[in-house]
């Protein structure tokens, strides 16, 4: 079982999922492939944030001139 922790951005509301630790299959695979179950081992909150992928999407719109909040 891999274990993954969760992270929700107040700013943006959206969720980020990041890899802790593989479980032993991955570890033996070339790929690091897990096909079995996996779960949450962390869930925290990062107040005053936004997300990867809003930031760039903001600094995408900024160098573009558009509005920053466009994306959405």
């Amino acid at each position: 079982m891999c274990f993954y922790e969760r992270i929700t951005f107040t700013v943006c509301g959206h969720d980020e999922k990041r890899l802790i630790r593989h479980c032993h299959f991955a570890r033996n695979d070339p790929g690091h492939q897990c096909f079995g179950a996996w779960r949450y081992d962390r869930e925290w909150t990062q107040g005053g944030s936004k997300c990867s992928s809003c930031v760039q999407a903001e600094q995408r719109a900024i160098r573009s001139g558009g509005s920053p909040d466009s994306h959405e």
